[in-house]
């Protein structure tokens, strides 16, 4: 069974009914639902190129441009999808794109307690100012919860641990619409205790997700 580090996150920090809504999701997704990492794939890939390009602002100009003709032909999910990656490009570009960062190829990182794998896959793996660093992008309208924060910040370095040169505020999640970036913290006992327990929860609950 597996479910995304936001997914996680998302279910721990949610009550019993939610919860189950969560694992439903991940057990039968709906390709034109509203799961983050996919909802905003245009505006993720688009970010990723700028900055491969060294900061070409033609780059999320172009994808802009795209996206808002994709938009003017679409209607009804489809249409508000577009327009929020939109929305998203222009609130990287202000927020962090004078960020010099180099992107290296993304590895596929996860955390597995029992039988669930937890994907951490980082939107963005870059060199900058000399240290690799794990980025986590949230382009949503809403600001996160801290502790969903925290425990994304907490499975992407535990899944990322075999990396010796990581260190654990390396591990960033970049709130983009709200200009604030989180980095990770080594030492947590506690939080670390109960993702392995909500874990455990999830691969009780599983089986009776219908």
């Amino acid at each position: 069974m597996r479910i995304t580090v936001k997914g996680l996150a998302k279910f721990m920090t949610s009550g019993a009914a939610t919860q189950r809504k969560i694992l439903r999701d991940f057990k039968f997704p709906d390709p034109e639902g509203g799961v983050q990492a996919a909802y905003y794939a245009e505006a993720r890939r688009a970010i990723a190129e700028y900055h491969n390009s060294g900061n070409d602002p033609s780059v999320i100009a172009y994808e802009v441009e795209t996206l808002g003709n994709k938009a003017y032909h679409a209607s009804g999910r489809r249409r508000t999808r577009f327009e929020h990656n939109i929305r998203a490009l222009q609130s990287y570009l202000e927020n962090f794109g004078h960020a010099n960062f180099r992107v290296l190829s993304t590895p596929s990182l996860a955390l597995t307690h029992g039988n669930v794998v937890v994907s951490a896959i980082p939107d963005l793996y870059v060199r900058h100012q000399g240290r690799k660093k794990l980025i986590k992008l949230d382009l949503g309208t809403k600001a996160p919860d801290t502790k969903l924060v925290n425990i994304i910040l907490q499975v992407i370095y535990d899944a990322a641990l075999g990396d010796g040169s990581l260190q654990a505020n390396d591990v960033i999640y970049l709130d983009v619409p709200r200009a604030k970036a989180y980095r990770g913290a080594r030492i947590r006992t506690r939080l670390r205790t109960e993702i392995q327990a909500a874990c455990q929860n999830i691969e009780a609950l599983w089986p009776t997700i219908k």
